[in-house]
């Protein structure tokens, strides 16, 4: 609600693996689609590090995407002039990283992406601004605030990280050191531990803290005894009561982790540890046969095991 009003901000949500943290960022994105705010995704890949821009190229190639999608025909050729009214030729190199732009662009301007080979003398800092000047433009097309959610932080390379500087404060820090008039809203997700003094996503919050613009880093913790109870009990409708045994064995073989939670108990379920009485009506487990099992200590062998169970084709 704040950016809307013109204010940069951003917000950073880490945790462990596990805990939720882009589940929530999933939410929170259709919460703001749905009040008529612009979203764009994307999520960094440790292999593609050495990449600049590809979860920024693949965020606005999905939005490209939808545009054309559910925007109908006209809507998105009045997006794409006001592109090419506001960054002329230029627009055609930012479309050779974002190929649905190039779609909505057209097959005759499409064209003249691939025979243009016009050389730049820092073409990273070229395509930082006119990834910039897309965020204005469709803001202004659509007089919605921009949101931009990046995923695993931790994997960002320094371009991107660069652009989204460049889209919260105003590009020469040198001059006034004013705030970008834009509406535009940035959060990502990172592992916990995953930013240190060397990342470059700290120039951000260095750049927030100078500027006073509003910046909040939410922790996502595992599940204590007592919540997973609660969560075990809504699951099974029992009492918290009937329910703190199962919750227990839960508790200690997954250390609360949310993902792991949800992952055993579907597991258990499957198994036939964990299943329906339909005399009794209420569900009824096997403390011993669940206490027996061997898991292993964390969420991602536990989900490659389950993967290694399966058939081939499934695989």
């Amino acid at each position: 609600r704040r950016s809307i009003s013109g204010d940069g901000e951003l917000v950073i949500i880490s945790g462990a693996s596990g805990s939720g943290k882009t589940m929530l960022a999933t939410e929170f994105g259709k919460y703001v689609a749905a009040g008529g705010g612009i979203v764009l995704s994307g999520k960094f890949d440790q292999l593609k590090q050495g990449k600049p821009f590809s979860a920024l190229a693949s965020a606005f190639d999905l939005y490209c995407g939808n545009l054309m999608r559910d925007s109908g025909p006209l809507r998105t050729a009045e997006v794409a002039l006001k592109l090419i009214s506001s960054l002329g030729k230029e627009v055609y190199h930012l479309a050779r990283i974002i190929p649905n732009l190039a779609i909505m662009l057209g097959p005759s301007k499409s064209e003249l992406i691939s025979h243009d080979q016009e050389v730049f003398a820092n073409p990273q800092k070229r395509l930082q601004y006119l990834l910039c000047q897309f965020v204005d433009v469709i803001s202004s097309s659509f007089d919605a605030p921009v949101t931009l959610f990046l995923d695993d932080l931790q994997w960002a390379d320094i371009a991107s990280i660069d652009a989204v500087n460049q889209l919260l404060f105003t590009p020469d820090l040198s001059s006034s050191l004013s705030k970008r008039s834009n509406r535009f809203f940035f959060f990502g997700c990172c592992r916990e531990g995953g930013i240190n003094e060397q990342h470059p996503l700290w120039s951000v919050f260095c750049h927030a803290n100078l500027l006073h613009v509003k910046y909040s880093n939410l922790q996502l913790r595992c599940f204590e005894e007592d919540t997973l109870n609660v969560m075990v009990s809504e699951t099974l409708r029992l009492s918290p009561r009937l329910t703190w045994a199962l919750s227990s064995i839960v508790y200690r073989k997954t250390k609360g982790n949310p993902l792991f939670v949800s992952r055993l108990m579907l597991s258990l379920s499957k198994n036939g540890l964990l299943r329906p009485n339909l005399k009794r009506r209420r569900w009824e487990w096997d403390e011993e046969k669940i206490q027996s099992q061997k898991l292993p200590d964390d969420v991602a062998m536990f989900i490659t095991n389950s993967i290694e169970a399966q058939t081939e084709d499934v695989k």
